[in-house]
């Protein structure tokens, strides 16, 4: 039984409260009201998959009306509408014009308080140039940190992401490194905690959150207690830390029993718990290393007395000795119960079978 965006749509419940942008099918970005599975695109319009994120919280102000006056000007930096349509089709996207001068002494920035010091913040800016190419810094985040990137006259979502080297910082869009004139085009710049950036977030006069995606199935007729299979077709983050989450299946708590598949980034290795009445019997991780921002296949396979993963066609089983549980009432996708440790990623498909498939079917299955 596969389960894909109609059928996977049936037995899938969303839960955000509060909205999200992500790009529809003709390209551009658009809003998903609250509740609305995010199904994301390129900017081709191809489909990218269900995108599920943990909560964030864009920490600048007035992220898109760069003229406001919470965004700061080194002399001769200008800034001012543009016509040109704004990755959500809109007129809101402004134009920058830097003068050039060496040391970031032409940039636009921001004063942002209140981080931690030595914890990763991620900056990111949708920019391009508005002829031809320009060459422009970012940074700010990590004392006077410089950062180049060429924008060509195609909208790019581009960041950067380092500790933070105060409680109170800077991020900044200068020519620091060439000192060259430069005219581009931006919108939607956006500071959050974490390695890399996730969907885009706007603020008006406060910085404006977004809830973590609780995506969960439920498991009604077609799921078989005890046995089982699933093969998740999946594009990971651009970048990740701590433990986050692929799927969990457990009974009334996390705590009690359950069956959980994540990644160790401190491992760099996927992993795996099983707990039933309260006790681990399974806490491992060694099922295999995946690559940033690239897609991958995973299968996680069940049965009494084994737990098998297979990634990259490699299948690796858990020691034997116990029985499953056989009471799951709770499957979530790509969070740690709805609330935080998600994926960050895209899920592109997902299959189930109600029994263990063989270790040679799962090294197929895994293969992209």
């Amino acid at each position: 039984m596969g389960l894909r965006y109609q059928p996977l749509a049936a037995c899938m419940n969303v839960s955000r409260a509060s909205t999200k942008l992500v790009r529809g099918q003709n390209g551009l970005l658009e809003t998903r009201a609250i509740n609305e599975p995010a199904y994301d695109h390129d900017r081709l319009g191809r489909r990218l998959g269900l995108l599920i994120e943990g909560a964030a919280t864009n920490l600048l102000r007035y992220s898109t009306a760069f003229d406001n006056a919470l965004w700061e000007k080194n002399s001769g930096v200008v800034v001012g509408a543009s016509t040109i349509a704004a990755p959500d089709g809109s007129q809101s996207a402004m134009q920058l014009d830097l003068p050039g001068s060496a040391a970031g002494a032409d940039g636009l920035y921001q004063n942002v308080g209140g981080l931690v010091v030595n914890d990763t913040y991620c900056f990111v800016v949708w920019m391009r140039a508005v002829s031809g190419t320009a060459d422009i810094t970012l940074g700010g985040i990590d004392g006077a940190s410089a950062h180049g990137f060429t924008l060509d006259e195609n909208w790019q979502r581009v960041w950067i992401a380092e500790p933070a080297s105060g409680a109170t910082r800077y991020p900044k869009i200068s020519t620091a490194i060439t000192a060259l004139p430069a005219s581009i085009l931006i919108w939607n710049a956006q500071l959050e905690a974490g390695p890399a950036p996730t969907s885009d977030i706007i603020s008006n006069g406060i910085p404006a959150a977004r809830v973590c995606d609780d995506v969960r199935l439920d498991p009604g007729d077609w799921f078989a207690q005890g046995r089982g299979t699933m093969v998740f077709d999946l594009h990971t983050a651009s970048d990740w830390d701590g433990i986050w989450r692929i799927v969990q299946l457990y009974s009334l708590s996390l705590n009690d029993d359950h069956l959980d598949l994540g990644y160790d980034s401190a491992a760099d290795q996927l992993r795996i718990s099983l707990r039933k009445d309260g006790v681990p019997l399974v806490t491992q991780s060694l099922y295999g290393t995946l690559t940033r921002d690239a897609r991958h296949r995973i299968a996680l396979a069940w049965n009494d007395d084994v737990i098998s993963v297979g990634l990259d066609g490699v299948v690796l089983s858990s020691p034997d000795g116990f029985a499953m549980p056989r009471n799951f009432s709770n499957i979530v996708l790509g969070s740690f119960g709805g609330t935080d440790k998600a994926l960050n990623g895209h899920v592109r498909n997902l299959a189930y079978w109600p029994e263990k498939l063989s270790n040679a079917r799962l090294s197929e299955l895994s293969t992209v």
